[in-house]
């Protein structure tokens, strides 16, 4: 029999602030992190804005000589485990796991030392690059220093990549595999490689990043971590710690139509988000909030909008909804267990986070998007929608704790 599987941690680095806290403040105040570029020269260079971290302190967790996605990774982690209440050094180190996953890796070493490796290409800077580029090197260094010894998975899947993580860690705990999971993800991709990747695509907004607008041209890069704390419900109440959340549900599904793009006639989110329905855990009328993908493109707006009311008919009108990409940036990998974070406190603190920028409403794009300032709302399900370049679909239903 399958357990029932809570988060009791949270942990967060993002653009609108590095711990919960101020996280969930600037959520409640509709705060965006978006801004000009000041960690490379862009003088030159085509994109000026991003969504950077500000007064992140690598030294503080002792890791400043690692790439910045393991370094967020690490954060968020010793973040989530102490509001958990967690000491691993007292329980079995095999029956503790890791769900962390990355959707770029260390690109910012890759980077860094490439024109150094050209010049020089010796054995010590080779290892160096390696040992920080590879996606897996978060959950590397998560197991390292909190001496995990159960399974360490990583999980890739483009956009998708955080709720597939959370998704796959919660798995974990509800068969048994382990008692405790660390489950989420990192990237940290504000560099000229990946930005001028994205350039060329034609994704990134040519101003502000604005989802669901009329104005809107796409999305801009956000940097960060989210990871949360996975345990039983039985697990949890035996502890006596705070729950946050219970996760009662989780779909997968692909559109394979194209790497950027998602075809209408496929409805590969209606799908995904029907199996979701169809596990029985709740009904449609039991939804209090949605956290959409919502990139700010202008096809992907108007493909999740069409396919939200092709789910829900009429009550789409009804349901709050919002993308909270418009306040974090789009932070690639990171974004969906951010996502779930911001679900999360939204049920706690009950509100709905805003979607900022939103002004002027594209005539496509007409469901409540909760525009520019968070409302109060009881929210007790939610469903967070992740979707990934390449066709990645990941949906996830949250219950208040």
């Amino acid at each position: 029999m399958l357990k029932r599987v809570v988060v009791t941690g949270m942990g967060v680095v993002t653009p609108i602030g590095i711990g919960i806290a101020p996280f969930c403040d600037s959520l409640k105040k509709g705060l965006t992190g978006e801004g000009f570029i000041t960690c490379f020269d862009t003088k030159k260079f085509p994109v000026k804005q991003a969504f950077e971290l500000k007064n992140f302190e690598a030294r503080r967790h002792g890791t400043h000589l690692l790439d910045p996605f393991i370094q967020y990774a690490i954060a968020a982690t010793s973040e989530a485990v102490s509001m958990a209440s967690f000491d691993s050094s007292q329980v079995d180190p095999y029956r503790i796991g890791i769900s962390v996953g990355s959707s770029k890796g260390g690109v910012h070493t890759l980077d860094r030392f490439k024109e150094r490796f050209k010049k020089n290409p010796s054995a010590i800077l080779g290892a160096r690059i390696y040992a920080n580029t590879i996606p897996n090197f978060a959950a590397q260094w998560i197991a390292r220093r909190w001496k995990v010894h159960g399974p360490a998975k990583c999980y890739v899947a483009a956009c998708a990549t955080g709720t597939v993580a959370v998704i796959e860690g919660a798995k974990m705990v509800a068969d048994g595999t382990v008692d405790y999971c660390i489950a989420g993800a990192s990237d940290a991709s504000i560099v000229p490689l990946m930005l001028a990747g994205y350039h060329r695509m034609k994704v990134l907004s040519r101003g502000p990043m604005l989802p669901f607008d009329q104005r809107r041209s796409g999305f801009l890069v956000g940097e960060g971590a989210g990871i949360v704390f996975l345990e039983s419900l039985e697990s949890a109440q035996a502890r006596g710690v705070k729950i946050y959340g219970e996760i009662i549900g989780s779909s997968y599904g692909s559109d394979s139509f194209g790497m950027v793009h998602f075809k209408p006639e496929e409805n590969a989110l209606t799908h995904t988000v029907e199996l979701l329905l169809g596990q029985k855990q709740f009904g449609k009328d039991e939804i209090s909030y949605i956290n959409l993908h919502g990139t700010g493109t202008l096809m992907g707006d108007h493909y999740e909008t069409n396919q939200i009311k092709r789910i829900f008919g009429k009550k789409a009108y009804h349901i709050p909804m919002s993308s909270t990409k418009s306040l974090t940036g789009h932070m690639l990998g990171a974004s969906g267990t951010i996502e779930i974070i911001a679900s999360l406190l939204a049920m706690q603190e009950s509100f709905i986070p805003p979607t900022a920028g939103l002004e002027k409403s594209d005539p496509q794009c007409d469901l409540d998007y909760t525009p520019l300032k968070s409302k109060p709302a009881k929210i007790d399900t939610v469903v967070s929608i992740s979707m990934g370049f390449g066709g990645h679909i990941a949906a996830i239903a949250l219950r208040k704790g």
